[in-house]
């Protein structure tokens, strides 16, 4: 079987008429792989018990007392977590297929027209199957105008490594992926700014759903947000020196 790669991204890009500063920025987008969907779940289980051991109210009726101000973590531990449960989990499927017998070739693939045919496409070789699994993966989409430094502007994948836990976050995009960052980063003591282009948050969403992640999940939270404008310019900061600037313009006239 050759691993076939193609890109697939999806991507929301917001802001206003004016310009905002912060610490650091995420870029989400769509990656359907287990580089990505499995360290994410991960970080938000880890981040989610550090929220449920500071919420002493809830505790309390449960008959624990606590002091919210005792809870600690490990930033590198909890990122450490998750990257080591992705491997796990792609050592496992790794090992399933060899049980299999498949034989995986990693590579970009290519369709030749021919029915059961696929071509490396760095090495133009053709392998021949009865059947061929189109297993794609992805990249980040960064759009125009958007500096990446995976230092304070990331994309989604830098953004999983947990390099740091600032105190103010943009995430560009108010999807699934910009929600689970958000909930992860507010766990860990964050706030976050979400900045969408379109009219609501959560735009894609079925709209009783969307209602439900927002009373769950952004109202009581350390949760604002820009909607109908347009990220036109990140510029990085440096880390500690000078902050991340935003650029926003209108969304319908830009």
């Amino acid at each position: 079987m050759l691993r076939y790669c193609p890109t697939y991204t999806y991507t929301y890009t917001n802001t206003n008429p004016n310009t905002i500063h912060h610490t650091q920025s995420i870029h989400p987008s769509i990656h359907p792989s287990i580089h990505s969907s499995v360290p994410s779940k991960a970080l938000l289980a880890a981040s989610g018990r550090v929220r449920d051991m500071k919420d002493a109210s809830h505790l309390a009726d449960l008959g624990i007392t606590i002091d919210p101000s005792a809870v600690s973590y490990s930033r590198e531990g909890i990122a450490a977590h998750a990257k080591n449960l992705a491997s796990r989990v792609k050592g496992n499927l790794e090992a399933s297929l060899v049980g299999l017998k498949v034989d995986v070739i990693e590579g970009r693939g290519v369709l030749t027209g021919v029915a059961h045919q696929v071509k490396d496409e760095a090495t133009g070789k053709v392998y021949t199957a009865r059947d061929i699994i189109l297993a794609p993966g992805s990249v980040p989409f960064v759009p125009p105008g958007v500096i990446v430094d995976e230092k304070t502007v990331f994309t989604s994948d830098g953004a999983l490594e947990l390099n740091m836990v600032p105190e103010w976050i943009a995430i560009i995009g108010s999807g699934y992926i910009g929600l689970e960052f958000s909930d992860v980063y507010t766990a860990l003591g964050s706030e976050v700014t979400f900045i969408e282009a379109m009219d609501n948050i959560m735009p894609t969403f079925d709209k009783e759903i969307a209602k439900l992640a927002e009373r769950m999940l952004i109202r009581d939270r350390a949760i604002d947000y820009r909607t109908g404008v347009f990220a036109s310019e990140v510029t990085p900061g440096i880390p500690g020196v000078k902050p991340v600037t935003i650029k926003m313009i209108d969304a319908k006239t830009k």
